[in-house]
């Protein structure tokens, strides 16, 4: 039996994106079922003031970049564009990143937050925003008041100035639980060691740290200190660069590297292919079903052998 025996809680990293485009609706609704969360990545238009969720090229430190993710894109950046012009793109079907198959990479449009919170409204789906491009905070929470999600999203940012912004907005306590209305989750690629006291200056409720900085030691100190705890894999061609040059004990989001993971004690696994993460708990949980029913059934027998034995009769005299 593993040491930890509560599950972590499934997030889908951009949706499923290994089944449908990442970042798209389709992505999102095949998490359906399968996930408690999923997490997305959103820009605010400078052009048209439209909220759009998009990952795109550029890394964590300057995303929304268009080269690579399209086809033959006049601009560089979604950040140049209204959202009309966002419909007129062409996914690249042969960049690695976009990992579903290619009808679906060939047919995906950039959708709006607003499309996608609805979706995830009707279904009940929790939604974690990464608050990736610049002033996105007080729109994006603009948003979620008018929609009536608060209890339904979270806000996150490598950026931690746009979780200060949130909690500047909206700084209400649950006067139930005493935890904050509106969640936030402080992100670290790297990680410094007042990353606890770095995130609690922000009012973070949670800290989502990159699953290769994941230590049991400091899961352990975030839930010390109050605080949720995450981990998050990188994207396709992040995760096949560690599996194939970094990390030769552990594969690809396999057996070896997910089960590395839960024994952090972590609360929520962010992954790229959250079937496979929902299928092999299941599996895990019906094995140790299993287990405890074997075990039930021994101590029946062995209870019976006893009453039948001389000393538990001896004992009953």
């Amino acid at each position: 039996m593993s040491a930890v025996t509560t599950p972590p809680l499934i997030v889908g990293h951009r949706g499923s994106l290994y089944q449908e485009l990442e970042n798209t609706r389709g992505s999102f609704m095949a998490c359906q079922g399968i996930c408690h969360a999923i997490e997305l990545d959103v820009f605010e238009l400078p052009l048209d003031k439209t909220l759009v969720v998009f990952h795109g090229s550029g890394g964590d430190q300057t995303p929304g970049g268009l080269h690579n993710y399209m086809v033959d894109p006049k601009t560089t950046s979604i950040m140049d564009l209204t959202f009309a012009e966002t419909q007129q793109l062409q996914f690249n079907t042969d960049f690695a990143e976009l990992a579903a198959p290619a009808d679906k990479v060939r047919q995906g449009q950039i959708p709006t937050l607003e499309q996608v919170l609805l979706d995830m409204k009707a279904i009940g789906m929790f939604v974690k925003i990464e608050l990736k491009g610049p002033g996105t905070a007080k729109p994006v929470v603009e948003l979620v008041d008018r929609l009536e999600m608060a209890h339904q999203v979270s806000f996150a940012s490598f950026h931690h100035e746009e979780i200060a912004m949130v909690r500047q907005l909206r700084p209400q306590i649950d006067t139930e639980d005493g935890n904050y209305v509106y969640k936030t989750g402080a992100l670290f690629d790297e990680v410094p060691e007042d990353f606890v006291e770095r995130a609690m200056a922000v009012g973070a409720s949670e800290i989502h740290l990159r699953y290769d900085t994941c230590s049991s030691d400091r899961v352990a100190a975030i839930h010390a200190a109050g605080l949720g705890s995450m981990a998050w894999f990188r994207g396709p061609i992040g995760m096949l660069k560690d599996a194939t040059n970094n990390y030769w004990d552990v594969g690809n989001e396999d057996e070896s590297c997910l089960e590395t993971l839960i024994q952090t004690g972590v609360q929520q696994i962010c992954t790229n292919r959250p079937n496979v993460l929902y299928d092999w708990l299941q599996t895990k949980q019906e094995a140790a079903a299993d287990v405890v029913s074997m075990d039930l059934e021994q101590q029946q027998q062995q209870q019976s052998l006893e009453f039948r034995s001389p000393k538990g009769i001896a004992a009953r005299s």
